[in-house]
C-alpha cells in the first residue's frame, strides 16, 4: 500500500505546503501530517475528497507508486541522488559518519527552548525511519517540564514487559540526549535507537574492550523472552539517557507488602484489645 507517500508526493508536486493544503480541504495540518508519515489513514470521505483534488482515482492513490512511476520525477531524483552521493564523497569528513554530537531534529518554543518531543508506541517505526526528518517530527507531540533545562529531552512510551518491574508497559521514558557513546554509562536505563528498533534497556558498555554495547532487560519473570542483545555502535542512531519515568500504574504492593500490611493490622487489633 502506497497511500502515505502517494499523499506526500501529489501534495509536493501540486507545489503546497502542508499548511498550504490544510487550508485548501479544511484539514489540519497535523492530521495531513500524519496521512504522510503513515501514522494514521484517512477514512473514505477524506480518500475521495484527496482524489478528486489530485485528479486521481481510488485505486491509483492506495495502491500504486506513483512517484516512481512518474519519469520525470524517477530520473530527476536518480540524478540528484548520484550528485549528493558523488558530493558526500568528495566534501563529507569521514568523522560525520559516525554518531552525532546533536540529535539530527530539534523543535523549540516561542522562547528558543528546545520542546520535549514525545514518541508513542504507535509513531516508533515512522521514528525509526523518520528521526532526521524534519517534518515528520513536527507530526509528534511536543511539552516542556520545569526543570528539565539546558539539554535535550524526548520522551518515548514503553511497551512490553522486558523491563518490569522498573519499568512497566504503558510507562513514558523522558531521556537526555547523550552526545558521544563513550559516555554510556554501565546499568543505567537508556533508549538506544537502532537499526532494529527503539529500545528502552539497561546498558553495558563494552565499547573499549569489545567495540559493541550491550541491551539488558530487568524482568526475571519473562528473561527467557528477552535475551542480552549485542549491539555495534555504526547500528546506533540515538542515544537517551533515561532522567524520568511517568506512570498511570497504580498496582497493588507485592506478596511482602500484603503480608507487612496485615500484620499491622494485627498489632493495631492486639493494642485495641489491651487498652479496652
Amino acid at each position: 500500500m502506497h497511500l502515505a507517500n502517494n499523499l506526500k508526493y501529489l501534495r509536493k508536486k501540486s507545489a503546497k505546503t502542508q499548511d498550504g493544503l490544510s487550508v485548501a480541504l479544511n484539514i489540519g495540518r497535523t492530521t495531513i501530517a500524519n496521512y504522510e508519515a503513515g501514522i494514521s489513514e484517512p477514512n473514505v470521505e477524506t480518500l475521495l475528497m484527496f482524489s478528486k483534488f489530485y485528479g486521481v482515482t481510488l485505486d491509483e492513490l492506495m495502491s500504486k507508486n506513483m512517484e516512481a512511476a512518474d519519469p520525470i520525477i524517477s530520473r530527476a531524483a536518480l540524478k540528484a541522488k548520484e550528485k549528493d552521493q558523488l558530493l558526500k564523497a568528495a566534501f563529507s569528513p569521514k568523522q560525520d559518519m559516525g554518531y552525532s554530537s546533536i540529535p539530527k531534529v530539534v523543535t523549540v518554543d516561542s522562547g528558543g527552548n528546545d520542546n520535549i518531543i514525545y514518541v508513542p508506541v504507535k509513531a516508533r517505526a515512522g521514528y525509526l525511519l523518520g528521526y532526521g526528518d524534519a517534518e515528520f517530527i513536527e507530526t509528534l507531540p511536543t511539552f516542556r517540564l520545569p526543570g528539565l533545562n539546558n539539554s535535550t529531552f524526548r520522551m518515548f512510551e514503553v511497551e512490553g514487559p522486558s523491563m518490569a518491574p522498573n519499568v512497566l508497559n504503558g510507562d513514558r521514558i523522558i531521556g537526555e540526549w547523550v552526545d558521544a557513546l563513550d559516555k554510556i554509562r554501565d546499568n543505567r536505563v537508556y533508549v538506544i535507537v537502532h537499526k532494529g528498533g527503539v529500545a528502552v534497556k539497561r546498558v553495558i558498555n563494552r565499547l573499549a574492550e569489545r567495540g559493541k554495547i550491550y541491551l539488558k532487560s530487568d524482568t526475571i519473570a519473562h528473561r527467557h523472552e528477552f535475551p542480552t542483545i549485542e549491539i555495534d555502535p555504526a547500528d546506533i542512531n540515538e542515544v537517551w539517557y533515561g532522567r524520568m519515568k511517568i506512570s498511570s500504574d497504580f498496582s497493588e504492593p507485592a506478596e511482602v507488602y500484603h503480608r507487612l500490611a496485615d500484620l499491622e493490622m494485627d498489632v493495631m487489633e492486639m493494642k485495641r484489645l489491651l487498652k479496652g
